[in-house]
């Protein structure tokens, strides 16, 4: 395997790392009306909204034109993949 495609390939292993750990911690800490009106929630809000950003960010990346020259997986399959895999 070439260089660059163990690169590749590692890039998409973390991003589907990431993308696994935004959506577990968001499975038990939904963003809630709540949590956004109770300064007791202060630490726990930032936290929901740093990996929400996290899975975001990884979506648009497995979306994007950069992650089809990385692979010839389908970003889109991947994804939905993923998130059977954490709901089973």
């Amino acid at each position: 395997m070439e260089f660059y495609e163990r690169l590749a390939n590692a890039i998409i292993i973390e991003a589907v790392k990431d993308y696994r750990k935004a959506i577990r911690f968001l499975k038990h800490h939904p963003h809630t009306p709540e949590l956004d009106n109770d300064p007791q929630q202060n630490t726990l809000r930032d936290k929901v909204i740093k990996n929400e950003n996290e899975r975001d960010a990884v979506e648009r990346f497995f979306r994007s034109g950069w992650f089809e020259m990385l692979s010839s997986l389908d970003g889109e399959v991947l994804l939905k993949k993923v998130c059977e895999m954490e709901d089973a």
